[in-house]
């Protein structure tokens, strides 16, 4: 799992920026009333409330899911699959970038033909939105969500969302945006009530998966242009760690082959070499 300081730094060795969007009530509020998600405890041997964990309530959140949403899965043939630990389903080498994502997310939107086959959720057919699922959603949470929705986007053909929840008052919506001013963008949307959220899913999981094709969503103030990360960042060899690693090493050998080693330089390219090791960042 990522942490704060491990966020930042993908985000800023990708180069991507994070964009807020703003979000605006339901039109149809009536047909948004959905009963948040009831997180279950136990009494424990000293006679206190225990809260279960994620893990322990994951099938019946993903039931809660499908449930609210039947109607588009049965439609559109998909489904919600829970992914269990271990099940490292996001793991991904970020190409030229010497980056390496690797761990999983609770819950995946994809084809209902999985259902066939559970071990074929590695492939990921038609993906549209994974779900990461917090008891209590803290700010740090976000990289995870962010770092999720990298590696299923680099990962897979068409555009994908993200979605970092609570299942109560929480439903922060992650994309992949237009890039603006030299970064890849990702956009982020606050939605504070299941039945809006749930307006939004559904809206999305009907939507055309083509990169570039605009699309509105309930809520949103402004139409939605997913993009693909892939398409965004620098070619291989164009910038990136390992092209600067390999300039530095050529340069240093250059300097010690007229003037003799120099220590201090040397060091410095160690360091460099050092940062440019693939980074194995857990978010499971």
């Amino acid at each position: 799992m990522l942490n704060s300081t491990q966020g930042r730094e993908l985000l800023e060795d990708l180069n991507i920026k994070v964009d807020l969007v703003r979000t605006v009530p339901y039109a149809a509020r009536e047909e948004t009333r959905i009963v948040a998600f009831k997180w279950e405890s136990v009494i424990g041997e000293d006679g206190q409330s225990v809260v279960l964990t994620e893990e322990q309530q994951r099938e019946r959140y993903r039931a809660y899911v499908e449930r609210n949403i039947g109607a588009v899965l049965n439609e559109k043939q998909l489904c919600v699959i829970g992914v269990e630990k271990g099940q490292d389903v996001l793991s991904v080498q970020v190409r030229g970038r010497d980056i390496e994502l690797s761990g999983r997310t609770d819950l995946l939107i994809l084809s209902d033909i999985v259902k066939n086959n559970p071990f074929d959720v590695q492939y990921l057919p038609e993906v549209k939105l994974l779900i990461e699922v917090k008891r209590a959603v803290k700010p740090s949470s976000d990289f995870q969500a962010l770092s999720e929705l990298i590696a299923l986007d680099l990962l897979v053909d068409d555009p994908v969302m993200a979605l970092l929840t609570d299942l109560n008052e929480e439903w922060l919506f992650f994309w992949v945006a237009e890039k603006e001013n030299a970064s890849a963008r990702i956009c982020k949307a606050r939605i504070r009530t299941p039945g809006e959220a749930f307006e939004v899913i559904k809206t999305l999981l009907t939507q055309s998966p083509t990169a570039d094709a605009e699309i509105r969503l309930p809520c949103f103030q402004e139409s939605v242009k997913r993009q693909k990360l892939s398409k965004l960042l620098p070619p291989i060899g164009e910038g990136g760690e390992s092209g600067g690693v390999r300039e530095s090493i050529e340069r240093y050998y250059d300097i010690a082959s007229m003037l003799g080693p120099d220590l201090d330089m040397a060091r410095a390219v160690a360091r460099q070499v050092t940062r440019s090791i693939p980074t194995l960042s857990y978010f499971s």
